[in-house]
């Protein structure tokens, strides 16, 4: 039986004070009257995140369980890492509210804090660039050039966009993967003590590859040659996992859904990680998607699938969008959103075993 929980992302502006603020500002609240303790918490908080003050306006905010994060808790190892998606980047005039030439500003403004806050990788999922009449490669490296001032590892899943007006190759010939064979659309690499697997869907119903435009972009598919691939990446780790993907796995029915994505949901159930004697929780903790620019966010047998929202999306800074994303040793995860972008707090949820 498949058990879903959807929750659609929100327009709340509200703040929330997390445990683990209120214990930083704990001391200081008790020995102090309460207007001082008021600005101190206030000071606390803009210590906390060491962006400039508008750098967090529209930071909306969302929570699967209700429950604020652990103060208690520690981070798993060297495991933080940035995330973006459906930056569209093209030098073309905006079309609707999509803003083409401004991903280039808000990509500037995302690289900046990622490596502000140094985190230990940076990926995109996908629809990284827009077709555009000309200059299409052109328009490709400038994009990348500024995506490579990240001072670390970076890495890309493709999108239906990404192959509009070029092939699947000469997108891959600009981009980087770090460490990643060029010709690789789908990999997946360790950090940590996790296991990051990219799943490329940008394949037609008849199994052949998106190439310059060959397709329609409510076709996407995931071949069986990848499905065993991904079957064996989850079989040979004993790590917990998290899955990037462009198109989405949470639906079987929609648009912007994977066609077969029962299928692909079917192999990531069937694995899961022992925590103790008589535990255990599924061993992909989380699902990471974009295609879909409003957000959204399902929970799918004990699986979190989370919809970034869109860079693309509206003029000015203050609708950019972009996360930073924290896994801890409790296997829960933390997603800290800026710009439009929604915070959420993933539980880690022990799964049933059959016997």
């Amino acid at each position: 039986m498949v058990i879903i929980k959807e929750v659609i992302m929100t327009k709340s502006r509200k703040w929330v004070l997390t445990r683990r603020f209120f214990l930083k500002s704990s001391v200081s609240l008790a020995a102090a009257p309460f207007l001082f303790a008021a600005n101190a918490m206030m000071r606390a908080f803009k210590d906390e995140n060491s962006l400039k003050k508008d750098l967090l306006r529209g930071t909306r905010t969302s929570s699967f369980s209700g429950v604020a994060p652990d103060a208690n808790r520690k981070p798993a190892p060297g495991v933080r890492f940035g995330m973006l998606t459906d930056s569209h980047y093209a030098d073309i005039d905006t079309r609707g509210t999509r803003y083409y030439r401004e991903s280039i500003s808000k990509m500037h403004e995302c690289i900046e804090l990622m490596n502000d806050k140094q985190v230990d990788f940076v990926i995109q999922l996908g629809d990284f660039k827009n077709g555009a009449p000309d200059n299409n490669m052109e328009n490709l490296r400038r994009f990348e050039d500024v995506y490579a001032k990240f001072s670390g590892p970076r890495y890309h899943v493709l999108g239906n966009h990404d192959m509009d007006s070029i092939s699947k190759p000469q997108f891959m010939s600009v981009i980087e993967n770090t460490g990643i064979d060029k010709d690789a659309s789908y990999y997946s690499f360790d950090h940590g003590n996790v296991r990051f697997i990219v799943l490329d869907a940008n394949f037609r119903e008849d199994g052949k590859p998106y190439d310059t435009g060959n397709f329609s972009w409510m076709d996407s598919n995931i071949p069986a040659v990848q499905r065993e691939w991904l079957d064996n990446e989850l079989r040979s780790t004993d790590r917990p996992v998290i899955i990037f993907i462009h198109q989405l796995l949470d639906n079987d029915e929609g648009n912007h859904y994977v066609r077969n994505a029962s299928e692909i949901r079917r192999v990531l159930e069937r694995h899961t990680l022992k925590l103790h004697d008589d535990e255990h929780c599924p061993k992909v903790l989380a699902v990471f998607q974009g295609h879909q620019h409003r957000g959204q966010y399902n929970l799918i047998n004990n699986i979190h699938y989370y919809t970034l929202k869109a860079m693309v999306e509206g003029s000015g800074k203050e609708n950019n969008s972009y996360a930073i994303v924290e896994l801890f040793d409790d296997l829960s995860i933390e997603i800290k959103g800026y710009r439009k972008a929604v915070n959420h707090t993933l539980e880690s949820i022990p799964a049933e075993v059959q016997g």
